[in-house]
């Protein structure tokens, strides 16, 4: 992203600093009507993206060209246009009705610039991805089988994409970005600024830099809770990467283990309830399932991911003799109580969405709730030029988000329009042979190929037009669904050959990018298998009396452990080849359908540790008994 300086820095700061004071109002007092509250919302945003994100990485750094200003001030007619015009293009009939030549024009031009914006700012795999589908949304008349369709003409295709109520860049995922999305993001930019990403590292240092392994069991804790304000699993590791990957390095870790470490503790942080990636708010209104009961159905699986993960970080310190940090380094307990106040966005944000409030209306008041917090300490007073940071800021990460969903908006667009997205989700049924395993491997691996390289929230929007739909056909519960691919949509930034924040943190760490990449998929495992956990047992999802969810959240968390005893190759003690599968047969067997097997695999863990636990001791007297 450009650094800008002169006039057009405060220019553009000025312009970003509408934008988010045009979505704070909307917020706080409601929404214009769908087409108006899009518009603008694209309107404000795709300029932005061409502004500060240069065309390739030789342009200049410090200002935009020409040609920029030209596609900035391009997408603002094209967006102005909609709403200059919208009470004749609210009464179409869509299909129906002419569309216009200036449309044909105005959406053709529009088009073209929201992919180079995904390409900008997003990848050049986002904008391939978007015209792949525009494509096919050309040349459907000429497939065959399921994936044929009667075609459309050029006007009708621009009408699809530009003057769509519900599908294409104006259509209800631009909807719920404009609506909810830039609020939370600007939510985020509000709490950073106000010094609680400072506090909640703080927290995590004090409360587990005593442990043995402790740098490493700060970065899951601290990313853990870093990731529910970041808004970015690569955000997310460079503001807590930067601290604590050189302090896994000093305390003995491996480079590419601390950096794999700090990606998995990262990206976990979007699937971490109450404030989720932005993908979760969609998923709340694709399945008309209030956000606040998605926050809830997640929280077990988000739980056991990261109790997989510290097993695996102690299990690792355990094997290499690594020590706990002295607590004379550590923040003290008075510094972090006198700043307690600074978790209290996080208990009202709960109890707002318990309360049955709206997402937005939640989000609205805890940013107020926080800049008055703020004021408790003179060090993170949100200052006039700190509050102007922080809407410039939620300006422009909302902006990437903006233009993510405008592309995703037009393929899900061709993907519903041809009935494409019911073609693929019958070659899944078809492939799967009726086996909800192989549906479920099979649609993880699209999820998986899909978010190489393209962002988490169109990852999950795209694969989950067709994979949530051929769950279903297996009986799979619409919100189980949805989390499935959510997960995996997330998890794909782990995925090796583009594991894009395994690479942040390996360019923090020094270490390779693949090895780390393939580190982080390994010491990761545990988190890869959480969701098909939760699909063949949705007591993990809150499904089921209190005494079942209880007992499968034990069976399931004890066979994380397992399974990161396998990986690592220790419990109490080093474990031997043979123990290491046992252990793995453990794992698989506590979170097996049979209560009796599960009870089983649990009591030969026990009794794996106990031993590995007595040889341990034994090798350890054995020298001084000779």
């Amino acid at each position: 992203m450009r650094e800008l300086a002169g006039p057009t820095r405060w220019g553009v700061a000025a312009w970003a600093a509408a934008a988010s004071l045009f979505h704070l109002y909307t917020a706080g007092y409601g929404v214009f009507e769908p087409r108006l509250q899009r518009s603008l919302h694209l309107l404000f945003l795709v300029p932005l993206v061409f502004v500060l994100y240069p065309f390739r990485m030789s342009s200049p750094r410090r200002r935009p060209s020409v040609w920029d200003w030209l596609w900035a001030v391009t997408s603002v007619v094209a967006s102005a246009y909609l709403i200059w015009d919208s009470d004749r293009i609210n009464h179409r009939w869509e299909g129906a009705s002419d569309v216009l030549p200036r449309e044909v024009l105005l959406g053709t031009v529009m088009v073209a610039l929201v992919v180079e914006a995904c390409r900008r700012s997003l990848s050049r795999w986002m904008a391939v991805t978007i015209s792949v589908a525009l494509v096919y949304l050309a040349t459907c008349q000429w497939f065959p089988g399921a994936f044929h369709y009667k075609g459309f003409t050029y006007p009708r295709m621009i009408e699809l994409l530009y003057l769509g109520g519900d599908d294409g860049m104006y259509g209800f995922l631009t909807g719920i970005s404009s609506n909810i999305l830039f609020i939370y993001v600007l939510f985020g930019a509000v709490l950073m600024k106000a010094g609680v990403g400072t506090f909640l590292i703080a927290l995590a240092e004090r409360t587990t830099g005593w442990m043995r392994g402790g740098p490493a069991k700060t970065a899951v804790v601290g990313s853990a809770l870093f990731g529910t304000i970041s808004g970015s699993t690569v955000a997310n590791v460079y503001a807590t990467g930067s601290f604590t990957i050189p302090l896994m390095k000093r305390g003995g870790y491996p480079a590419k283990t601390a950096a794999a470490i700090e990606a998995i503790a990262g990206t976990g942080g979007q699937i971490m309830p109450p404030v989720m990636g932005a993908g979760a708010f969609i998923m709340s209104e694709m399945t008309n399932v209030p956000y606040f009961e998605v926050a809830k159905a997640a929280a077990i699986p988000a739980i056991l991911y990261y109790v997989g993960l510290m097993a695996m970080v102690h299990f690792l310190a355990v094997r290499h003799g690594l020590q706990p940090r002295p607590r004379s380094e550590l923040p003290g307990w008075g510094a972090i109580l006198r700043r307690a106040y600074l978790a209290l966005p996080f208990v009202a944000i709960v109890y707002f969405l318990a309360a049955g409030y709206s997402p937005t209306g939640a989000a609205f008041y805890v940013i107020v709730i926080t800049v008055a917090l703020s004021f408790l300490d003179r060090r993170t007073w949100m200052t006039p030029r700190r509050c102007l940071e922080a809407l410039v800021e939620g300006a422009a990460s909302a902006a990437t988000i903006a233009v993510a969903l405008a592309g995703s908006g037009m393929i899900v667009g061709v993907l519903t329009r041809t009935g494409s997205a019911l073609a693929f989700g019958g070659a899944v049924l078809s492939a799967s042979m009726g086996s909800l395993l192989i549906a479920m491997i099979l649609i993880f691996l699209v999820v998986s190929v899909l978010g190489t390289g393209i962002p988490t929230t169109a990852a999950y929007v795209i694969s989950v037009v067709v994979g949530a739909g051929a769950m279903g056909g297996l009986g799979v519960p619409v919100l189980a669904a949805h989390l499935f691919v959510f997960y995996y949509a997330v998890l794909s930034d782990l995925t090796p050959p583009d594991a894009v924040t395994a690479f942040a943190a390996a360019n923090i760490a020094g270490s390779e990018m693949m090895a780390t990449g393939l580190e982080a998929f390994r010491l990761g495992i545990a988190g890869f298998l959480v969701p098909f956990a939760f699909v063949f047992h949705p007591e993990l999802l809150l499904r089921g009396t209190w005494t079942e969810i209880l007992a499968m959240s034990a069976f399931a968390a004890i066979s994380a452990v397992a399974l990161a005893a396998a990986i690592v190759g220790q419990a109490a003690g080093r474990l031997l080849g043979w123990e290491r599968f046992l252990a793995l047969g453990t794992a698989g067997l506590m979170v097996a359908r049979d209560a009796r097997l599960q009870v089983a695999g649990a009591l030969v863990f026990a009794a794996l540790v106990a031993w590995s636990a007595r040889r341990r001791s034994l090798t350890a007297v054995a020298p001084a008994g000779g």
